[in-house]
């Protein structure tokens, strides 16, 4: 009888995307941690869209040469806002965010632009 053993176990498949989304933002309640963990010499350039965060946040975040060049945030409550702090690199900023409203962030966490999630056209599947 021959056994055939699978090295892949969905628990461990299950938490990789998981590892990697920590690499990139880590999340409290009240605290975004951006690029925490990125292997720079290995993912020198990319971006990522629909990252959830705890507290009901979903983040969208760009870099190139290792460096961020732009992050987006938004609530998903319905009705809420929530008091967030941004970190990078040693920089903090404290900003407030109200649900139904996309934020965009530079590199210096400066909101640079914000606009109504109304405004943004999705595509019908």
């Amino acid at each position: 009888m021959i056994s055939h053993r699978c090295s892949f176990s969905s628990a461990s498949g299950s938490r990789f995307p998981a590892a990697v989304s920590e690499m990139l933002v880590q999340s409290t309640m009240t605290d975004l941690y951006l690029l925490p963990a990125l292997p720079r010499d290995k993912w020198a350039k990319g971006c990522v869209k629909g990252l959830q965060a705890r507290g009901g946040n979903t983040v969208n975040i760009c870099w190139d040469k290792g460096d961020l060049q732009e992050v987006g945030l938004w609530l998903k409550k319905d009705g809420s806002c929530s008091l967030q702090r941004l970190h990078y690199r040693g920089t903090t900023v404290t900003t407030s965010l109200s649900s139904g409203i996309i934020y965009t962030f530079n590199s210096q966490l400066q909101c640079i632009k914000s606009f109504s999630l109304s405004e943004v056209a999705f595509p019908r599947v």
